[in-house]
């Protein structure tokens, strides 16, 4: 999960897309590479101690077939967090075939974090909020995928971009989906994100929206997103 610009429920997608893909049965790791470590504080009420001890110790159990790395400034805001890339590619490698998804947050800039993000991954969902700044903010994440792949061939291609924080009553909002549409075409996944409390709750929890409030509008959101990745 990536994008320039903060604020467009980035964390949030990256939280949900993780469980919703754990639930569906497959093995998922949650990296947290925001040295804010607002995903880690965010599944804090998740952390699953019934689950056996995963191998690596660098791993927390969250939930069933589900794990995280978190950041380090989410573990202790006091210590200074640093990167080691290779370390990173190191533990991915290490994983093998023990995980079926590797879903990583990235900040909301293309730091050397976001830069190590992209890196590890093969593609890169950019969450954009609908709103009328969404385009300029969106063409410089596009800029920094096609920087990406010269740098790193393989990695970071484009999945799709994902409209998020919809809210139906706002006439910009549509306006805003049709402009994507148009500009984007098929490169815009057919899920939309629309705004929903029961999401802020959820977090306030330390939850997933899917153990928060499971029939809310945002599981259902964020379920057809599950869908819509598994199905290719």
């Amino acid at each position: 999960m990536a994008n320039q610009k903060g604020g467009v429920g980035k964390t949030t997608t990256a939280i949900h897309l993780a469980h919703g893909l754990a639930l569906a049965g497959q093995k998922v790791l949650l990296m947290d590479l925001d040295p804010q470590g607002n995903a880690t504080i965010a599944v804090q009420g998740m952390l699953d101690t019934e689950s056996p001890a995963p191998e690596h110790d660098w791993m927390t159990a969250i939930a069933e077939r589900l794990w995280l790395v978190p950041s380090a400034g989410g573990i202790n805001a006091e210590a200074p967090a640093t990167l080691d890339t290779e370390r990173l590619n190191a533990m991915v490698n290490e994983l093998g075939q023990d995980i079926d998804a590797l879903i990583v947050d990235c900040p909301p800039r293309m730091d050397e974090w976001g830069w190590a993000g992209v890196q590890l991954c093969d593609e890169v969902i950019v969450p954009v909020q609908a709103e009328f700044f969404s385009m300029h903010g969106l063409s410089q994440m596009m800029a920094s995928l096609d920087e990406a792949a010269r740098r790193f061939p393989g990695k970071g291609k484009l999945r799709g971009v994902l409209p998020t924080m919809v809210d139906v009553r706002e006439e910009i909002a549509a306006e805003v989906l049709e402009d994507l549409r148009e500009n984007l075409g098929e490169l815009l996944l057919n899920s939309v994100i629309f705004r929903d409390s029961g999401l802020v709750e959820a977090a306030s929890h330390g939850k997933s929206v899917f153990l928060h409030s499971p029939w809310s509008k945002g599981a259902l959101c964020y379920t057809e997103l599950v869908q819509e990745i598994m199905n290719g």
